[in-house]
């Protein structure tokens, strides 16, 4: 991951109110592209300069190429009314980092996953384990990218409710356990939209938090389909259990 700093200077007369609320929009947009991690880093002005730092998965994930419509559009609406262009600059690496960006050229399967602590892309390859930037799944539409980002900060809230250990605990692990909350359902539709376009099989993974013995919880059956999915080996080194019928992933329980 890299520290990367967006600025653009303002050389004209256009209202500055507007031109913040331009830049707060684009940083935005490139949230739900997935070109910047860990959401929106508060803005500043220096002199006549509009200065934000961000986090991005690789150096170049403030490319062009990476953007979509909305994101030219802000970029271009920003650029006519400061008149002057939009200046990117890579300061060096992010530290601290903890899973390296996926470079398969092709894909097994992805897997949506995310948590409280997770600072890069909620899509992991199912070949290597390695975070894959939402700007390089093929074939997905605004909407869908922002359905990815709002997904991700609905999981977000429920863990931190489960970490939190007071009020909506049960209620939160229920929404990430069961195949069947309206979160896993947000999140199984994305997975099944994902497949579609590109033909990846694409998993969803259920948290385990249950106070039961590590014997016990190998008898589980697919919370779905009711059938195997104990895994003889952990897939991607972390999961123990894992349904290609039902494109479900999970891993033993750490309440043992």
């Amino acid at each position: 991951m890299y520290k990367q700093k967006i600025a653009i200077t303002i050389n004209s007369d256009f209202d500055k109110e507007k031109l913040y609320d331009e830049f707060i929009m684009l940083m935005s947009s490139l949230c739900r592209t997935g070109q910047i991690m860990g959401g929106v880093e508060s803005p500043y002005v220096a002199g006549n300069e509009l200065i934000c730092y961000q986090t991005t998965l690789e150096r170049n994930s403030l490319d062009t190429e990476c953007n979509n419509k909305w994101v030219n559009l802000r970029i271009k609406n920003l650029e006519e009314g400061c008149n002057s262009k939009l200046k990117i600059e890579v300061l060096g690496e992010h530290v601290p980092f903890y899973k390296d960006v996926c470079t398969c050229d092709q894909h097994d399967s992805y897997l949506l996953f995310t948590t409280y602590l997770n600072e890069s892309s909620p899509v992991d390859c199912g070949t290597c384990g390695g975070s894959v930037p939402i700007y390089k799944i093929k074939g997905l539409t605004d909407k869908e990218q922002t359905d990815i980002e709002s997904w991700e900060g609905d999981y977000v809230s429920c863990d931190n409710l489960n970490m939190g250990c007071n009020v909506g605990e049960k209620w939160a692990i229920k929404q990430m356990s069961d195949p069947r909350s309206q979160l896993s359902q947000v999140g199984r539709d994305i997975c099944k939209r994902i497949t579609e376009l590109t033909g990846v099989p694409t998993y969803y993974y259920l948290f385990n938090y249950q106070a039961i013995s590590i014997a016990k919880d190998k008898l589980r059956k697919c919370p779905s389909c009711n059938g195997d999915w104990l895994l003889n080996e952990k897939w991607l080194a972390f999961y123990d259990f894992k349904c290609d019928r039902c494109k479900l992933a999970s891993t033993l329980t750490s309440r043992s």
